[in-house]
């Protein structure tokens, strides 16, 4: 017979009688309470717990066995201690009880038929044998077959209540207050909510296909009130929900009824690297102890993951057979610490002596025997930087190479660790900031990057990482990527500014680097490692790092470490960082001093000239520390740098230091880690983690055999480049055979394993157009409306991405029948991109400024005359806002590209092909083949050109259309374009390098039929120098040759040798991450950045949200219309929920997100860029469409001729 307790919690006894009590104390489940028949004697008790916040209910904390003389307790998160000692499993005492990890619980089996289990989190179970019917007693009943009888209290009276009965079997407990839970009644909102046969409702729903074949066996009313109940108690939680399913679907297990209950959608189970979820599994699983028990188990199924074929378990994780080790990873041989065990490969112990450390001392704390710490020390890296040693002196250094912030000094009485930062310049010399974060621990490397990437020895991976590194996890926290071990260091990464590294006392005294030598001593915390004390710039300089550093970093040259402030902004700026004295945060002062962090507040919006963005981090570094010291501080709101959360997420000032995430939905509510919070974004209910954002359960992804997480839809490739692989939305991984091809190479790139193309070639659209396409054939097609530039042929392999280029041709105002190109759409990876006239750029219909990055395979950004796409697969554009543009695409795609830029076969002679793969041979058939819409008549073939038989027969390229020959050979000889090939001339340093003689030619044409005025002329020399720049050619002194002056905006002065990345709001790290020689362009003033094309102070820098860019006072609304946003002084973004009216829609107009009124011009019929507007006809609203001079129509749909 079983009893079991479940949920919030529910007792159903042995005779099958529920008993609701909420009490968050210990209470005795069942014990022998006659022992006149000589049994063995055993006392199973839980203790309970509220979590969160919420103390209406209680849980199964831990679950505690008396047996045989031993004291077992089972506790949360699979752990097991014996008599006040942490075991691994299979745990055997005497040869009369084994503990042993059972599909998703951890199951004690006694000699004499006793079963105890515990899923860990909430569930609890007692089996007995018959011999004990009728002698027991306790919360599980009397076991005598009658249900009536089951509310004995301890002295023999009958319990007036379940509370009643559950405060009776309390075990007393020192300085332990119990509650007893709730006794209020349900909203009826929620209990209609939770009844529903898409919740609760699926346990009773006869109809249903899930349970109904258990109802005759297990009555299912009991587990639909309890389900209900749960999910009354805890609003609506999804948790809950699957705590009274499993419940149900476990009874039904018991009687003998497998259940398949749970599936991507209703509480899916995530199973580890190695193993597989079964929902009726072996309770005896074989084990790198006993590899065979599974063969002879005769006990009932139970549910869980287990391990695969040639998979054993080792402790509670499945690893292949040839990796069973010792039963232990290490331990101490004895009670004084003085010797230390290891498990290594090939079950090789290795003992050596072991001493604890200076401030530690050998006790056991939580069941296990070691040296424990009685603290710890924090070092902190902040701002511009500024570092605070773990004996608490703050610096400040600005050096842009890698250098050592930890490391231990050579000792063997604890775990070696190596931590070192990268720093970075962020658009300011002088001003550096933390960029990736180097962890080397247990042979492995774990890099912790700027927006929060992490590599694992150089390979990408996503959050949550768990059972992948041995001793190691990493995960998300608030605003901070967590990385844990098991010796008790902490390191937490913003991904932007803010580093904490925490270390046990157990490192006291046996680290140096820049966050000191945790002695105590602050006085020789800048010491060089020969024990010499030297000032902050020597100090820093020495700790840097040659192999981690990148080529032409700075060391810090400063002649002081003064703020750079202004007599003018310094008052100013100090009465704004002066605001961490202010009563908000005053409850902190008495522990966590505010004087330094003003002190860096000063030199950072110092730096920055009043940025007030800066002063927002240094606040959420006091605030951050004070909560380390135990004080939570509600600082932020709307208009004080507040804190955006992304969709399906909220702002807390004290997030969960364990979020639930995909790997672990109840990890929250297991939580262990009680007052580690910290602020941050933290999923809503029903939401978990999922590579840092809040998804649905649905939406979870996959684990591989590595537990390598991976988000639902993902595709990598495999090492070697061996394998192409896909994580399906039912979090099933399914893999193909995959292969670089001959123009690649398989390459580590970004932390991803890819196809590396070996070479590119350039497609070019210049000036009236004129093209030369991939294999440099020169065409000059003058069609208007829109063509296709560049896309995949239809018959792909399905190991390259699609992508299509249109551009949009346009009449030239003096001349109608010449064209240039207008604007260019890229479609790609399912967004729409259209970079239009002026630089400016639409994204799925949305104006946005660049640097934008709506997937994570494109990169949108500008550089000095341009802007640019760039994707993961090898294809880059580029377009200057007036006529001209350049795709280069990667040598991958070879003969797999259709269009006006060629086929890309390496034979110029065959690029006239037209949709269906017929050569022609006049440039304006060819060109007008490729309008969009394409039509195609025939299936797609390609055909092979003869150049011999072809070789006479000249291509119409149109070189003559709007300029004849004549004209074009007199303008040959009189032109100003001649200056491009004078060999005397500004350019002849670049001809050996780049032929003049396209850009000699466009420039000819150009000036024939535009009239032949001094714009035009510069245009074209203008794409000759920077083709030439792009090469890294010196481009010096052409303009004055020419007199081709650059107009530069406000704030802005002509350079002929700037970065081609400039810094801007949205990307200040862009020049020290620029690999491209300089090129010409208007460079922003000292103390201005780009804000889109504008230079501005650094005060007025907008904000990045979602990975676009916004200007100050700038509102917008999300994707989804779930928020309206509005981009602050303080250059952080607020926001707000809202839900589109009634009568609105989710929609575009102008080019803005919004909630616009459903109507005739919602979403809007014209085509073509056509305006709408709403009309009156009679008595309805109708619309009317103003159209561009190409177009006409009632919709803009129809060419005009």
């Amino acid at each position: 017979a079983s009893c079991s307790a479940s949920g919030d919690p529910h007792y159903n006894t042995f005779d099958h009688r529920v008993h609701n009590f909420m009490g968050n104390c210990s209470y005795t489940l069942s014990k022998l309470c006659n022992i006149s028949q000589g049994l063995p004697y055993f006392h199973v008790f839980t203790t309970n717990e509220h979590r969160g916040a919420n103390t209406k209910v209680s849980y199964v904390k831990s679950v505690q066995i008396e047996v045989y003389g031993n004291q077992i307790s089972l506790l949360k998160n699979k752990k097991v201690n014996v008599n006040g000692s942490r075991r691994n499993l299979p745990v055997f005492i005497e040869r009369k009880i084994i503990i042993q990890s059972s599909g998703g619980y951890v199951l004690l089996e006694t000699d004499f038929g006793l079963w105890v289990r515990y899923d860990g989190n909430h569930y609890a179970e007692v089996s007995v044998p018959s011999d004990y019917s009728g002698l027991l007693c306790g919360l599980c009943g009397n076991y005598n077959g009658d249900p009536n009888d089951d509310n004995i209290k301890p002295n023999g009276d009958t319990a007036s209540s379940s509370t009643d009965l559950g405060q009776s079997w309390l075990v007393p407990e020192n300085n332990t207050i119990c509650s007893v839970g709730t006794e209020e009644q349900c909203d009826p909102v929620l209990e209609s909510e939770a009844k529903k046969n898409t919740t609760c409702g699926m346990i009773t729903d006869p109809a249903g296909r899930i349970f109904k074949d258990c109802h005759a066996k297990v009555p299912p009313e009991n587990f639909f009130e309890n389900c209900v109940y749960d999910m009354c108690f805890t609003g609506g939680q999804a948790t809950s929900l699957c705590y009274g399913l499993q419940a149900y679907a476990e009874s039904c297990t018991n009687a003998g009824i497998c259940i398949e209950w749970r599936n991507p959608t209703v509480c899916p189970m995530s199973c580890p690297g190695g193993s597989v979820y079964n929902s009726c599994g072996t309770r005896c699983p074989s084990t790198c102890v006993n590899t065979s028990v599974a063969d002879s188990c005769s006990s009932l199924p139970v549910e869980g993951c287990f391990c695969k074929e040639g998979y054993l378990l080792s402790g509670d994780i499945c690893v292949p057979e040839s990796s069973c080790g010792c039963l232990d990873e290490s331990w101490f041989t004895n009670n004084t610490c003085t010797e230390r065990c290891t498990c290594k490969a090939n079950n090789n112990i290795v003992c050596t002596s072991w001493e604890c450390g200076v401030r530690e001392e050998c006790s056991v704390q939580d069941g296990v025997l070691g040296c424990h710490s009685n603290g710890q020390g924090t070092c902190q890296v902040a701002g511009d930087p500024h570092y605070f040693t773990f004996d608490g002196v703050m610096y400040t250094f600005v050096g842009t190479c890698t250098y050592t912030l930890v490391e231990v000094l050579n000792n063997n009485s604890i775990i070696p660790v190596t931590i070192r930062g990268k720093n970075e310049d962020r658009g300011k010399r002088g001003a550096t900031y933390l960029k990736e974060v180097y962890i080397d621990v247990y042979d492995v490397r774990i890099t912790l990057q700027k927006s929060q990437g992490i590599l694992l020895n150089s390979e990408r991976v996503y959050t949550p990482v768990e059972n992948r590194l041995r001793g190691v996890s990493i995960g998300n926290v608030g605003k901070y990527i967590v990385v844990e071990t098991d010796f008790g260091m902490v390191v937490k990464f913003d991904g932007d500014h803010h580093l904490e590294i925490t270390l046990p006392q157990s490192y006291f005294s046996k680290v140096h680097g820049m966050c000191g030598n945790f002695n105590d001593r602050p006085e020789d915390d800048l010491a060089l490692p020969n024990g010499t004390v030297v000032n902050v710039i020597q100090f820093g300089n020495s700790w840097k790092v040659e192999e981690d550093s990148d080529a032409g970093c700075f060391s810090d040259s400063r002649e002081d470490d003064l703020p750079p402030c202004t007599a003018e902004n310094k008052p100013v700026i100090e009465s704004q960082c002066n605001v961490l004295k202010s009563d908000k945060f005053k409850p902190c002062h008495n522990l966590v001093k505010p004087e330094p962090f003003i002190q860096i507040c000063t030199y950072d919006m110092c730096q920055y000239d009043g940025m007030k963005s800066t002063l927002c981090d240094i606040v959420q570094v006091y605030v951050d520390t004070c909560k380390n010291e135990g004080i939570t501080i509600t600082w932020r709101n709307s208009t004080f740098c507040p804190l955006p959360c992304s969709t399906h997420s909220h702002y807390t000032d004290c997030a969960s230091p364990c979020p639930s995430t995909c790997n672990d939905i109840f990890a929250s509510s297991l939580c262990e880690k009680t007052g580690q919070c910290t602020e941050g974004c933290e999923c809503d209910d029903n939401y978990v983690l999922s590579n840092g954002k809040c998804v649905p359960l649905s939406d979870c992804g996959c684990r591989d055999d590595d537990n390598n997480y991976y988000s639902a839809g993902e595709t990598w490739i495999t090492p070697h480049c061996a394998q192409r692989c896909q994580c399906q939305k039912n979090g099933v991984i399914t893999c193909k055979d995959y292969a670089c091809d001959s123009q690649e190479t398989c390459v580590i790139k970004n932390g991803k394993h890819k196809c590396n193309p070996t070479g590119f070639k350039k497609c070019w659209i210049m000036g009236d157009p004129h093209y030369t396409t991939f294999d440099g054939l020169v065409h000059h097609f003058q069609g208007k409306y829109k063509y296709i530039l560049a896309q995949t042929i239809p018959n792909l392999p399905d190991t390259l991405t699609q992508f299509s280029i249109e551009g949009m041709n346009y009449p030239l105002p003096l001349s109608r029948h010449i064209t240039y190109l207008k604007e260019i759409l890229i479609n790609v990876y399912g967004h729409t991109v259209r970079f239009r006239q002026k630089r400016q750029v639409l994204l799925d219909g949305v104006r946005v400024i660049p640097p934008v990055r709506p997937h994570e395979g494109i990169r949108i950004y500008q550089r000095a005359t341009r802007i640019y796409l760039e994707t993961d697969f090898g294809l880059y554009l580029s377009f200057d806002g007036s006529q001209n543009a350049e795709i280069k695409l990667a040598n991958t795609y070879r003969n797999r590209v259709e269009g006006l830029c060629g086929n890309f076969d390496g034979v110029y002679r065959n690029d006239f092909t037209n949709p269906d793969g017929v050569w022609v041979r006049n440039v304006n058939v060819f060109g007008e083949s490729w309008k969009v819409p394409v039509q195609r008549t025939i299936s797609r073939r390609r055909r092979d050109v003869s150049t011999e038989d072809d070789s006479e027969e000249e291509l119409d390229t149109g070189l003559f259309q709007g300029c004849d020959k004549s004209t074009l050979e007199q303008q040959n000889s009189t032109s100003r374009c001649q200056i491009l090939t004078a060999s005397n001339g500004p350019f002849i340093n670049c001809h050996s390098t780049i032929s003049p003689d396209f850009y000699l030619t466009s420039c000819l044409f150009d000036m024939c039929v535009e009239g032949g005025d001094n714009a035009t002329l510069c245009r074209s020399l203008e794409q000759y120098v920077l083709a030439c720049q792009e090469q890294g050619v010196s481009m010096e002194g052409w303009r004055q040759q020419t007199l081709c002056s650059m107009e530069c905006p406000a704030n802005s002065n002509y350079s002929s040798c700037m970065t081609a990345c400039p810094a801007s709001c949205a990307d200040l790290t862009s020049p020290s991450e620029c690999d491209s020689p300089c090129v010409e362009g208007c460079e922003c003033l000292p103390g201005y950045v780009l804000s889109g094309f504008d230079c501005v102070p650094y005060r007025e820098c907008g904000c990045t949200y979602l990975d676009k860019y916004y200007e100050i006072g700038e509102t917008f609304t999300t994707d989804d219309c779930s928020q309206t946003c509005h981009c602050t002084e303080s250059s952080t973004v607020s926001c707000s929920n809202i839900v589109c009216g009634a009568e609105d829609i989710c929609g575009i107009s102008n080019y803005t997100r919004g909630c616009y009124r459903s109507g005739p011009c919602m979403p809007s019929p014209c085509q073509n860029d056509g305006v709408c507007s709403e009309t009156t006809n009679d008595t309805s609203l109708w619309f009317s469409c103003e159209c561009t001079d190409l177009y006409t129509g009632p919709n803009c749909e129809t060419e005009r001729i």
